[in-house]
C-alpha cells in the first residue's frame, strides 16, 4: 500500500509542477505592510533577463518581475512587470529611485 501512495504523490507533484519556494521577509512597503521575496525562485531566462517573484507576505499569489542584471542600476533600471497569471504579457517601468522597494528587489535578484 505504501509504494502505491508514494507513486501517487510523486505523480501529483510532477503534474502540478511543484517547486520549492523560499519566501523571506525583506522589507516593508510604503504602507508598512511586510513584503516577501522568493529567494529560491530567481532564474535567468534564455533572453538574459533575471526573473523573480515578490508578494505581500500574507498574500497567496506573487507578482513576477524581470530585470537585466548587466545594466548599471545607477544609470538605468528598467523593470519588466508581468501581468498577474501571465508569463508573456508585461509592462516595463523605469525606476528612478534606487532606494525604492522595486529597486531593492531587483538588486536582491541580481545578487542572488
Amino acid at each position: 500500500m505504501r509504494p502505491a501512495l508514494f507513486l501517487c504523490s510523486a505523480l501529483l507533484l510532477g503534474v502540478t509542477g511543484a517547486r520549492a519556494e523560499n519566501w523571506v521577509h525583506t522589507r516593508d512597503n510604503g504602507g508598512g505592510l511586510p513584503m516577501c521575496f522568493d529567494k529560491d525562485g530567481v532564474k535567468t531566462g534564455a533572453d538574459g533577463l533575471t526573473r523573480y517573484a515578490v508578494k505581500m507576505c500574507k498574500d497567496t499569489s506573487a507578482q513576477y518581475y524581470a530585470v537585466d542584471c548587466t545594466k548599471n542600476f545607477k544609470v538605468e533600471l528598467l523593470v519588466r512587470i508581468y501581468d498577474v497569471g501571465s508569463t508573456d504579457k508585461y509592462r516595463e517601468m523605469t525606476v528612478d529611485d534606487p532606494q525604492s522597494g522595486m529597486a531593492v528587489d531587483a538588486a536582491m535578484a541580481c545578487n542572488k
